[in-house]
């Protein structure tokens, strides 16, 4: 998954939501840091870090990594200020097996909560959500933000695995990672924007139990 941070007119076309894009597309560096992100096999769907940083490199053991491209270039030609950049998450594909109840999810990761503009940057300080194990959506999404010592609340009522939907300004990206089909993880790509601060985006691992 990738979420990018860009003017919109940059952005387009590279949002990657892809549950089973191969291991063999992707380039991982011994730091952790993912260089190349795909959303197929196929060579074209790749994006590539052309130079710059890889910056808050994070994991839960081999289940899922997220990090974000700063100060940088791609290889279609876009360039990251610090403030903006492209966030990634890469994960272990995980298919669930129940088909009724929910689970609790709460933050795990999360990376800054970066600007379109080159504006200020922010934190994600908490999220919430209910996996739907019956309708396979995650529901009541909350995101708890301070973007320029502003606080804001995202949220979004309803969203399907594995896939992308935008309601308004808010666009969310899932895929379900992990290795346990009972206490799943949900890596959630978001792109909105929020008064006097603009376009923001992100991307943040749920755990669910």
């Amino acid at each position: 998954m990738t979420v990018p941070t860009l003017p919109p007119a940059y952005a387009n076309n590279r949002n990657f939501t892809a549950p089973n894009a191969p291991a063999s597309s992707l380039v991982q560096q011994a730091s952790g840091a993912f260089t190349t992100l795909a959303s197929s096999a196929a060579a074209t769907d790749c994006l590539g870090l052309d130079h710059g940083a890889v910056t808050e490199i994070q994991s839960s053991g081999t289940d899922v990594a997220i990090g974000r491209w700063n100060q940088a270039m791609d290889t279609d030609g876009n360039t990251y200020t610090s403030t903006q950049g492209v966030h990634y998450a890469v994960g272990t594909p995980l298919a669930l097996t129940a088909t009724s109840g929910t689970l609790a999810c709460t933050q795990l990761l999360a990376d800054t909560v970066a600007s379109d503009n080159g504006g200020a940057s922010g934190t994600l300080g908490a999220t919430t959500a209910t996996l739907d194990l019956g309708a396979r959506t995650l529901d009541n999404l909350r995101l708890s933000l301070n973007v320029a010592n502003t606080a804001y609340t995202l949220t979004y009522a309803q969203a399907p695995l594995n896939g992308t939907s935008k309601t308004g300004q808010l666009s969310i990206q899932s895929v379900v990672v992990g290795h346990d089909a009972t206490q799943p993880l949900i890596a959630v790509g978001y792109a909105g924007s929020v008064p006097n601060a603009g376009g923001i985006g992100g991307v943040v691992v749920l755990a669910c139990k």
